[in-house]
């Protein structure tokens, strides 16, 4: 793709979409960019949707989500550093070919997640990883955190891996799902005055702080903590959304993992009392993700890959398609996976404008 003229019925550049364009590619680089009634060049290509390459805010590239037994999921938890190592890259493969050119890990005990980021960096992929997340002593996510006792432990640990190349912090502030009574299961893992602590302390490191949260509690001491982004966020509130709104607070909504649990029952052998719950906690997600567009609220697209029944790669379209079906815009939809994740992880902009790469995904039709 040196020299080109493209016509392009529709073309998303990373903030707006736009119809009936010619794009004019020189020598690689995006020359202009036109309505089609005002150029007229002879030897045209045709595409229907052209868009940015996107970014993935939330995935576990040493998991598998496409394995579906769980006693093979457990004992893969024992496998050796390369068996993982293995199953990151072939993720990143898999990322590629659905023109997915970054990721942000959610963390993972081996550090799988800093070996690849190093060993792909080179290649024009991105990983931002936060090496191991942060978990309470003895409570959820003993797959992908260390473990602390206290604010003090907290920060001891912020520190140390910060100084170890962690890009950003993973803080697990609340636990699992309960789905069949609608609710997160066990209280906050940190108090109030814990997470806050930890906050600052990895702002004063010039790192941001993602955590894992759902439920009025966590979101409530989420929010009051000042976070730099929440993810999953299921039984979100308007109150708190407002509240992320006016802190700049991002939220990665991960519909896909609780999505496949819905339309899957019978891998984990639910209930009908079980599907119903899962129905009615998506409804609500759906809710509040259009509440949050109303809001204005920072919302990244992100999937959970490696969860159960969720794909690397060809998740982020299904994702994508999912908020769009809960009643996002479309544009919304779109800048999640492209110009916002850019533009909160401080990453170089591949927004489709003249002076830029021509490095775009070309498709037959709307993606979502």
């Amino acid at each position: 793709m040196m020299n080109e003229v493209i016509a392009v019925e529709n073309l998303f550049d990373g903030n707006r979409l736009h119809k009936n364009q010619i794009i004019k590619i020189s020598n690689g680089m995006i020359a202009k960019i036109a309505p089609q009634e005002k150029v007229n060049t002879p030897d045209i290509h045709s595409e229907n949707f052209v868009m940015p390459t996107l970014f993935e805010s939330h995935c576990h590239l040493f998991l598998d989500g496409e394995e579906l037994d769980t006693k093979k999921r457990s004992e893969y938890l024992k496998s050796n550093y390369d068996t993982m190592l293995n199953t990151a890259l072939q993720n990143i493969k898999r990322y590629r070919e659905n023109g997915i050119t970054g990721v942000r890990d959610a963390g993972d005990i081996k550090l799988i997640n800093m070996e690849v980021r190093n060993l792909v960096k080179e290649s024009g992929f991105t990983v931002i990883c936060p090496g191991q997340a942060i978990r309470k002593r003895k409570r959820y996510g003993s797959f992908m955190a260390l473990e602390v006792d206290d604010a003090k432990s907290l920060v001891d640990t912020i520190k140390k891996l910060s100084e170890t190349g962690a890009d950003t912090i993973k803080i697990i502030l609340t636990g699992i799902i309960d789905f069949e009574k609608g609710c997160v299961k066990e209280i906050p893992q940190f108090s109030l005055q814990e997470l806050t602590e930890g906050v600052n302390a990895a702002h004063d490191l010039g790192k941001t702080v993602f955590v894992h949260c759902s439920g009025r509690d966590g979101l409530e001491i989420a929010v009051k903590a000042k976070v730099d982004s929440i993810e999953h966020g299921f039984f979100m509130e308007q109150s708190v959304l407002e509240r992320m709104k006016e802190y700049n607070i991002a939220w990665c909504p991960t519909f896909m993992p609780v999505n496949f649990h819905m339309e899957n029952p019978e891998y984990c052998a639910w209930n009908q009392q079980s599907v119903n719950g899962l129905k009615r906690i998506l409804e609500n997600h759906n809710e509040n993700l259009c509440l949050a567009e109303q809001l204005e609220v920072l919302l990244l697209a992100g999937t959970d890959a490696g969860s159960y029944g969720v794909s690397h790669g060809v998740g982020l379209w299904e994702e994508l398609k999912l908020m769009k079906k809960a009643g996002l815009s479309l544009e919304a939809v779109l800048r999640s996976a492209t110009s916002i994740p850019r533009k909160q992880f401080k990453l170089k902009s591949n927004t489709i404008t003249a002076g830029s790469n021509a490095n775009f995904i070309r498709l037959t039709q709307c993606p979502v």
